[in-house]
């Protein structure tokens, strides 16, 4: 029927549109990798960036029955690739809100450490657990509970390559309960 075919062009479109989004992805942790983004490096100010995206995401959080707070240091800058870093926090406040349920309640916090800014986003849901936490930074891995969500398992390894761009470490960690998610710029990240 004509219905029958929109609707299996409506689910190929889809299909593609993941597919497109997973190259894209893999595309941008090569180039990161290769360190070819270091060319766009500009003073950006995190204080506005966490900002922007708390106010994006606040809504979403509210639709989905969560609550997302921030504590945001002001004038708090580094030099950086200002699209990466909105793409790394933007990913950490997401995952924070898709792999977690409602009445979840996730924080997003800014503020200076002794060698550079800090980021932290933490929630109280289920977490991962501990032997997880370093695979889960790994490109296509997925946690059981999450292989029925959509996602292709490249949004943390996206987080680590930006951060290790940026000389940054970064940290999952209990929340007790949910998980803690820390940026530390300044430190690199050691393997």
């Amino acid at each position: 029927t004509v219905e029958g075919h929109k609707a299996a062009l409506d689910q190929a479109i889809e299909e593609i549109n993941a597919i497109l989004d997973t190259f894209n992805a893999l595309l941008r942790i090569a180039q990161i990798e290769a360190g070819a983004r270091k060319t766009h490096f500009i003073d950006v100010d995190l204080s506005e960036l966490a900002r922007t995206i708390v106010e994006a995401y606040e809504m979403v959080a509210e639709h989905n029955g969560q609550t997302l707070r921030a504590t945001i240091a002001d004038g708090l800058a580094l030099r950086g690739d200002r699209d990466l870093l909105t793409q790394m926090l933007a990913n950490l406040v997401e995952n924070a809100i898709r792999h977690t349920p409602a009445g979840t309640t996730i924080a997003l916090v800014l503020a200076a450490g002794p060698e550079g800014p800090v980021i932290e986003v933490a929630d109280d849901g289920p977490g991962i657990p501990a032997e997880e936490r370093d695979k889960v930074l790994h490109r296509f891995y997925r946690l059981e509970t999450s292989r029925t969500t959509p996602g292709s398992g490249l949004g943390l390894a996206l987080v680590r390559a930006i951060a290790d761009l940026h000389d940054a470490e970064i940290e999952l960690r209990d929340n007790a309960p949910g998980l803690r998610v820390a940026v530390r710029f300044g430190r690199r990240r050691r393997t």
